[in-house]
């Protein structure tokens, strides 16, 4: 029982799709959480957003898109209220869907998140963050999202072609004595 909860939590640890906010640029507005998840997803396919900006923000729009198409799920909202000074800036907090028009997201899916800031001294900023898939809290839940058969499935399929690039690439560079463009992976 033990060898199974210690492998199960080495195997959640890397499959975990632990993803972060994109890193903001140098002047304007800063996203001072960037680099810990603040998008936090509910069962039923709902998320609760609370990013920190570095100033107090004037007007702040959301979006939703769809992370594999990009294509647009939802129109832009603006966030009214659920700010909150804090020792490292300023929080705003928001849940999706709030309003009856919002359409759902699929709680198995990731999305993306994207946001427009304008602080009152006239700085913008436009920010990106990924809204996670569903992932229950228990431990037994985790331990058997862990050993999902989808999630092997996947992981098994991009072994077999990681393999089978690297030996093509070894037979194309042994034949041709040359080293072929693609096989670095770029």
């Amino acid at each position: 029982m033990a060898a199974a909860l210690l492998l199960a939590a080495l195997v959640s640890i890397p499959a975990s799709n632990t993803a972060l906010a994109q890193a903001p640029p140098g002047d304007g507005i800063v996203l001072v959480n960037w680099d810990r998840e603040f998008v936090e997803r509910k069962g039923d396919g709902q998320f609760v957003a609370r990013p920190v900006f570095d100033h107090e923000i004037a007007n702040l729009f959301y979006a939703v898109r769809d992370a594999d198409t990009g294509d647009w799920i939802s129109a832009m909202y603006r966030v009214q209220g659920g700010e909150k000074e804090r020792s490292d800036g300023w929080e705003y907090s928001w849940e999706y869907p709030k309003l009856n028009e919002q359409p759902r997201l699929d709680k198995d899916r990731a999305y993306l998140l994207v946001m427009l800031a304008e602080a009152e001294d006239g700085k913008r900023g436009d920010f990106y963050a990924v809204i996670p898939f569903h992932e229950p809290g228990r431990i037994w839940d985790k331990i058997l999202s862990a050993l999902s058969p989808a999630r092997w499935a996947k992981a098994a399929a991009g072994w077999v072609i990681e393999g089978t690039h690297g030996t093509l690439c070894g037979v194309v560079e042994e034949f041709s004595q040359e080293d072929a463009d693609n096989c670095e992976g770029g």
